[in-house]
């Protein structure tokens, strides 16, 4: 009863996805829905097994020339046969009028398994298995790429900030430049630190494209992932970050081994294909026969049957009931190692399901710890910042004051934006890691 209910919610869910997907127009969850609906079928194909198999065939025929035409008998035959004797005028008596034109033969066979060792149940076991880690696939899956669209929505709302950074800081770049040419020119400045000044400006030009095209990489890819064009709802979020890490690693750790993780219910459900599929195996070893009722029933006459007048009464139908058996006594040990190849089949389940929960306990520790830094880091840039942008208040007064340069006030303003587009990359990283981190850890 509960696999029927559990496979009743497959079925509803599988229909729903469509119309109340999370990710809408991605073409590769909608794969995966279809295989999800090949599954089912899949399913109650292995059901349909203990239902009987009825067949029906029809056929019908025409003959020009009969092979057995009329067939008649001379007076002259048939009156010593009565002790008569012949009469004068021989006459021709019609004994059988000849085969009709028309043939119709009919053949129902039904067809009902009685016993098969459990083999039936077992197929049924294993697609029901197989159509559950298909939907855990495509659940899990689905939270895969909500946390990718996520990741990328936000590091594309970061690389713009970054973009107008870098932009900001090619500008005084210029303006240094150019300040620099001057110098020179006046005798204040080797030539040699004007070239270093506009080699500068060009690693910040550099920069600027590389920011432009990764921006352009991420919109694509989310397009490529999702028909929704407005990802105004993923910003940084740095008040669930820390609420995050306040929780123990520990406990992160327990609920990423959640039996409910969807991927660790795909691998579970394929161990169980993998028992069912072993069970299988043993219902057809040697000597293991397989009892079914084989109910025939036929017609062949020149009549066709309920319409045509007389059609029974040649005697021209059959009912057979019989009980059939069939086993396997020899194969040259093939059975015998399809029972092996589902032992060992059901073992590598196992195993890759140790492997995975070992994965994910070390993913969720070392992305722990790589969010912590990350967050760590960002403090750092933040209270850096702090003292860059006392540092260029300091410099405009020295400027004003006739105490220092315009190049030291652009130079510092120069190095508070490389700090801002420093931690823009850490915010990037740091997201990346929380969010697998929240996927790691939802059930």
């Amino acid at each position: 009863m509960r696999k029927r209910t559990f496979l009743l919610c497959i079925i509803l869910i599988s229909l729903l996805l469509p119309l109340f997907g999370a990710i809408p127009g991605n073409l590769e969850l909608t794969v995966l829905e279809e295989e999800i609906n090949q599954a089912i079928l899949d399913v109650r194909d292995a059901k349909a097994s203990r239902w009987p198999t009825i067949e029906l065939e029809i056929n019908g025929s025409w003959m020009e020339n009969p092979p057995i035409g009329p067939i008649t008998v001379s007076s002259d035959e048939l009156a010593p046969a009565f002790g008569l004797p012949a009469p004068p005028i021989t006459n021709y008596i019609t004994v059988y009028d000849g085969m009709e034109s028309t043939l119709y033969d009919f053949s129902l066979n039904i067809t009902q398994p009685l016993f098969t060792w459990g083999k039936i149940n077992a197929s049924v076991e294993a697609q029901e298995a197989i159509a559950d880690a298909k939907f855990q696939e495509r659940r899990n899956r689905e939270q895969e790429l909500s946390v990718e669209i996520a990741t990328r929505a936000v590091t594309l709302t970061e690389l713009e900030a970054i973009t107008q950074l870098l932009e900001q800081q090619y500008d005084l770049g210029r303006e240094l430049v150019s300040l620099s040419r001057e110098a020179v020119a006046s005798g204040m400045m080797l030539e040699l630190e004007q070239l270093e000044t506009e080699l500068k400006l060009q690693d910040i030009e550099l920069a600027l494209l590389e920011s432009k095209y990764s921006s352009t990489e991420q919109t694509l890819k989310l397009h490529s992932l999702t028909s929704n064009r407005d990802f105004s709802a993923y910003t940084y979020n740095e008040k669930a970050i820390k609420e995050l890490l306040r929780v123990p690693l520990e406990t992160l750790v327990d609920e990423s081994l959640s039996p409910r993780h969807a991927s660790l219910q795909a691998l579970t459900a394929l161990k169980k294909a993998t028992q069912a599929a072993e069970k299988l195996a043993k219902g057809s070893f040697y000597g293991k026969p397989d009892l079914a009722l084989v109910v025939s029933a036929g017609y062949s006459g020149p009549r066709f049957p309920f319409v045509e007048t007389d059609w029974y009464g040649q005697d021209d139908y059959d009912f057979t009931i019989s009980v059939g058996l069939k086993t396997t006594l020899f194969d040259g040990g093939k059975i015998a190692n399809s029972i092996k190849r589902a032992k060992s089949q059901e073992q590598t389940a196992t195993i890759e399901l140790q492997q995975a929960r070992e994965r994910i306990a070390q993913e969720v520790q070392e992305q722990y710890v790589f969010l912590k830094t990350a967050i760590q880091k960002i403090d750092l840039e933040q209270r850096k910042q702090i003292t860059l942008q006392r540092r260029i208040e300091t410099n405009e007064e020295l400027y004003h004051s006739g105490y220092g340069n315009q190049q030291e006030v652009i130079q510092a303003k120069m190095n508070l934006l490389s700090s801002r587009i420093a931690e823009h990359q850490l915010k990037i990283e740091a997201w990346s890691a929380f969010q697998t981190l929240q996927y790691l850890t939802r059930n």
